[in-house]
């Protein structure tokens, strides 16, 4: 997707021979993958930039909104983290509820991997990702990712290792969770092959090793 759209954006055209497409690394040994318990379905997290609307942090908050109306809301936990001038204006309709944590603080990499190993479901909505590296973290610590089914999404995950929903589709964020906390089997199903989906797509041997290689073949043909 990509490498499509610069072409398009320099207005050139790449033949195959010319290029290669690696990933961004997924560290799996720091994000590394322990079974999640089926409990952990009700514990829901979401780590964002608030810059910008193209994370589409507007659709989880009415995804929160229209849970609130269901039954089994209040048996769930939702931890939002990040910063950003749109913090306060996406999530301020999120404050009334007590099950709904807002934390407006930035993250290093070891405090992104403790949370994952206390939640199981991950939300990452979105309207443009050239790869969505935050995402596959989570899916490499067990987590299973809701996103949009937009731009390079789908290169990265699909229904065998998480929940696409259509492009602007809050109510499918919502069904997703629903249907993560009514089905525990798809849950730890979806868990445990989002984890693996990770380690055979974008693990150090599946990027740094494709790079290294990349560059030892064009200095040996000089």
């Amino acid at each position: 997707y990509f490498a499509n759209e610069i072409a398009e954006d320099y207005k050139v055209r790449f033949e195959e021979k010319d290029y290669s497409v690696i990933h961004n690394l997924i560290d799996s040994s720091r994000f590394s993958y322990v079974p999640k318990d089926i409990e952990q379905r009700k514990r829901i997290l979401t780590i964002k930039p608030f810059s910008s609307k193209k994370y589409a942090n507007d659709l989880t908050t009415m995804a929160i909104l229209e849970l609130s109306k269901r039954d089994f809301f209040k048996n769930i936990e939702i931890d939002i983290y990040g910063q950003g001038s749109n913090f306060d204006t996406d999530n301020g309709p999120l404050k009334c509820f007590p099950n709904v944590h807002l934390h407006p603080v930035f993250l290093r990499q070891d405090e992104i991997a403790s949370l994952h190993k206390t939640h199981g479901v991950y939300i990452a909505t979105t309207r443009w990702d050239s790869h969505g590296v935050s995402r596959d973290e989570a899916m490499s610590s067990g987590l299973v990712p809701i996103a949009n089914n937009c731009t390079a999404i789908p290169e990265f995950m699909d229904d065998t290792c998480g929940i696409l929903v259509p492009p602007e589709d809050y109510m499918g964020v919502a069904d997703a969770i629903e249907r993560l906390y009514n089905d525990p089997a798809l849950f730890q199903r979806l868990s445990a092959a989002a984890a693996e989906r990770v380690r055979n797509q974008t693990s150090k041997e599946h990027t740094i090793a494709k790079e290294i290689a990349l560059i030892e073949g064009q200095t040996e043909e000089g």
